[in-house]
C-alpha cells in the first residue's frame, strides 16, 4: 500500500498563552480531484523551533467523530466526495509553565500574534 500526502496543514499556536483554546471550523479540507477520496489525518510533530513546542500539552483538529491530535497520532479511514468539504475544530492546552518561563514582553508578543510558542504539522493522507 502506497501512503501519499494529499494535503498539509501548519498549525501555529500563539495569542493564547495560557489553558485550553478551541478555534471552531478553523481548517478546511476539500476534495477538489474528480475521483472519491479515502483519506486519513496524520499528526506529524512540531515543525518549528522555538524550544516553546513542548509547553503545548494538546493539539488536536476534530470533526465530529474524525479526530487526530499527539496524543491519538491517526484518524480513522474517512471518505471525501467529489466537489466535498469538511471543516475541522483546532484545539489545544498551553501548559501553565509557560507563564512562568517566559518573561512579559515574550508573552506580550506571543499574546499579540508577534511570536508563536510553536507550529505543528498535520498531513491528510490517501492510501492507493
Amino acid at each position: 500500500m502506497v501512503m501519499r500526502v494529499f494535503h498539509r496543514y501548519l498549525i501555529y499556536v500563539t495569542r493564547d498563552v495560557n489553558g485550553r483554546a478551541k478555534y471552531p471550523g478553523s481548517v478546511r479540507l476539500c476534495n477538489n480531484e474528480g475521483r472519491t477520496l479515502r483519506v486519513r489525518l496524520r499528526y506529524g510533530g512540531p515543525f518549528t523551533r522555538t524550544n516553546l513546542e513542548n509547553y503545548i500539552t494538546y493539539i488536536a483538529l476534530i470533526s465530529n467523530d474524525i479526530m487526530v491530535s499527539n496524543k491519538s497520532v491517526e484518524s480513522k479511514m474517512f471518505q471525501l466526495n467529489p466537489g466535498e468539504c469538511m471543516s475541522f475544530d483546532v484545539e489545544y492546552e498551553v501548559s501553565s509553565e509557560l507563564m512562568d518561563a517566559l518573561d512579559f514582553v515574550k508573552l506580550k508578543m506571543i499574546s499579540d500574534g508577534l511570536l508563536s510558542i510553536g507550529g505543528f504539522q498535520f498531513d491528510v493522507v490517501t492510501e492507493s
